[in-house]
């Protein structure tokens, strides 16, 4: 084996040298290309269960309230399901959470009638899919 001490710095020890420099700089491009070629999957939220129905949380509603939200627009309308919470998520979006299913056609047969209420609907699950050690 050949030490880096052992070569000459003459003609044809230069040119050795050339050689081992140019071969680590080819062995440095092909790992930083592969490196950059395989970079991990970013993982996509889809629903739990996407391919075959969606997972939702029963009883749990995302409320969206036209402006100025007034959380009686969501008691007045839903309160009829039991409501155990109502949780502010943004200026005019609410986490509702409610002791009886009436299920999703019923929360937005409900809404479609009143303009107070901009949209409902279920508070799903969703799970990443994909490679990168996320869970």
């Amino acid at each position: 084996m050949l030490r880096l001490a052992d070569w000459k710095f003459n003609r044809e020890g230069g040119r050795d040298l050339r050689r081992l420099i140019a071969i680590a700089v080819a062995l440095a491009g092909a790992a930083a290309g592969y490196a950059c070629g395989s970079s991990p999957v970013v993982p996509q939220a889809t629903p739990a269960d996407a391919t075959t129905q969606q997972t939702r949380v029963p009883g749990e509603y995302i409320v969206t309230l036209a402006e100025p939200a007034d959380l009686k627009a969501i008691s007045n309308l839903y309160g009829r399901f039991g409501i155990k919470e109502i949780r502010k998520f943004g200026a005019n979006t609410f986490l509702l959470m409610l002791t009886e299913v009436p299920g999703p056609a019923s929360m937005e047969s409900l809404r479609a009638d009143n303009a107070r209420v901009k949209a409902v609907e279920p508070n799903y699950v969703y799970r990443t899919q994909g490679t990168g050690g996320v869970q």
